[in-house]
Formats: structure tokens, sequence, C-alpha cells
């Protein structure tokens, strides 16, 4: 997850295009069409092992993402979200971020980065925020489609009729999902409350056994329902995202301590040391000390 530098834009890839800041200024400024929604930016990026992001959205911006095949993460405001093949990802403007693909099975992503003063009030209508930036769009062609027609009409210039184009094809795309969400949506804002309580206490006891019928007790619901909960607001089952978790947080310790190996694995609830080396470069493709090796000095 966390090799390489780390970079200041929100993601890149060699198909890409990204609007100048002073383009986005003068069309917002002489074309009332694009005030409420503009797209500002599209690409596509296949990940490898240890390919990670660090970027920040600014404030009245977006980004969506919607992962293609393999799988990654993406860490905001302190949550850990699991971003599989078929899921969006919202990253909501004002947000730092870390995103990065699985090492044992990269992600393709596609992302349309967006601006607008109706921007706010899409987001509410598709119900997301940095506790639940992630749901499923399931594996739909429409979604392909709306999203290359962004990129391609991008592509084509930064003149009135191009942007009119990639800005409608962007209402149409966040109109569908919205549509997706309120047809899929399991919980009410109650319910999600709730499993962001349970996501906050598996966060805080990585080193104690993970008890899926005591978490949905917290959560007043019955095991099978909260377990179908979690995973749709997470992407994972709860032991999933506790091995997650924990193989997140080992990173982050092999980078910023001088901690061994041992002291980590007990650190984080593993009584075998190898049995924690070998979970770690299951998911990592490196060793813990290959990892820490590999840390930028």
């Amino acid at each position: 997850m966390y090799s390489g530098r780390s970079q200041t834009v929100p993601l890149e890839s060699p198909d890409q295009v990204r609007l100048p800041v002073r383009v986005v200024g003068a069309v917002t400024r002489d074309h009332e069409l694009l005030r409420g929604l503009l797209a500002t930016g599209a690409g596509v990026l296949s990940g490898h092992a240890g390919h990670f992001r660090r970027g920040s959205v600014d404030s009245h911006q977006a980004v969506f993402v919607y992962c293609l095949k393999g799988g990654g993460w993406c860490e905001l405001a302190g949550y850990l979200h699991t971003i599989r093949k078929g899921y969006f990802l919202v990253i909501p403007g004002d947000t730092s971020f870390t995103c990065g693909t699985q090492a044992s099975n990269p992600w393709t992503i596609r992302w349309v980065q967006a601006t607008g003063k109706y921007l706010p009030a899409y987001l509410k209508h598709l119900g997301v925020s940095v506790q639940v930036p992630v749901f499923p769009g399931g594996e739909d062609l429409q979604l392909v489609r709306l999203l290359n027609e962004i990129l391609k009409s991008l592509q084509r210039g930064p003149e009135f009729v191009h942007l009119l184009r990639a800005s409608q094809a962007l209402a149409h795309l966040i109109a569908t999902l919205i549509d997706l969400r309120q047809q899929r949506s399991l919980y009410s804002p109650d319910t999600v409350q709730k499993i962001a309580e349970t996501i906050i206490y598996i966060s805080d006891h990585l080193d104690e056994r993970l008890r899926v019928a005591a978490l949905a007790r917290m959560a007043n619901l019955s095991p099978d329902h909260f377990g179908q909960l979690f995973k749709e607001q997470t992407g994972c089952s709860p032991r999933d995202y506790l091995h997650l978790l924990r193989i997140h947080r080992a990173c982050q310790l092999l980078q910023q301590s001088d901690s061994t190996i041992k002291q980590i694995s007990a650190r984080l609830g593993y009584q075998d040391q190898f049995h924690f080396s070998r979970q770690f470069k299951a998911f990592q493709g490196l060793s813990p000390s290959q990892y820490r090796q590999s840390r930028p000095h």
C-alpha cells in the first residue's frame, strides 16, 4: 500500500484529461448551463502491486471512481473502505484521501472529477459521505458507456459543446446511480450510523478476536442481517474488514516505527508471528521485512 512517493493530485493515468483551473473558472463564468454541474476531469487507471495515491479533493468538487475489475481500498477521514469489481467510490469535496490497489488482485478503475453549485445536492440524493462513500453499482455496461462518453468528450477539447456533452453524461450517470441506490438500498440513515459505530469499534480493537454476533447485538440486528448490511456498506464481511484493517495498520507501523515484526504482530492480535507474515505477504505481495526495506528514506 505505502510504497513509492505520495501524490498531490486526485488520480492519474496515461489515459486521462483534466481541465486547467483557469478554464474551469472561465466556462462556469461564461456558460450558465455548466455552472450547476461540470465534469472537470476523467481517466482510466490500471493498478499494479504497491500502486497507491495520496491526494485531496477541493471543496465544491467530488471524484467518482468505478472499479471495473480487481480490487483496492481507500482511506477517508480515518475510515478504511474496500472497493471491488462493480463498486463505486465517491470522494466528497474538501477531503484528503489515500487509495491503493490490492497486491494480489490489482484493480482497473475509471474516474471522473466534477464541480458545480448543484453537486452537493446530487451527493445528498446519492446518499454518500466520508463515512459511507462506497456502494454497489453492479457490472452495468451503461455505466461504462457514460464514463467513456465523459472521457472522450473532455479529450475533444475545452470548447463549450464538448464540456456540455461531458457534463450531461455525468448528470445521466449520477441519475442512474441514484436510481440504483434507491432500488438496492437495504438500510436507513439510522442503520448506517449503527454500522459506522461497529466499524469504529473494530478499528479500536484490532488486537481482539472478532465476534460477529457481539457486533450484531451492538447494532441491534440479527447476525445475518448485520453481515448483509456490513458487506453492502464496506464491500466486505466483518472478518475480511478486520483483516484489511490489521494489514493496513501493519503497513503504517512498518513504515513509521522501529517496532520488530514480532511486536507488530502481537500488537495486532496475531499470536503467531509466522502466521502474520504469511497473511501479510498474501495480501501485499511482500514479506513484512521486504515491505519495510521498500520504504522511502
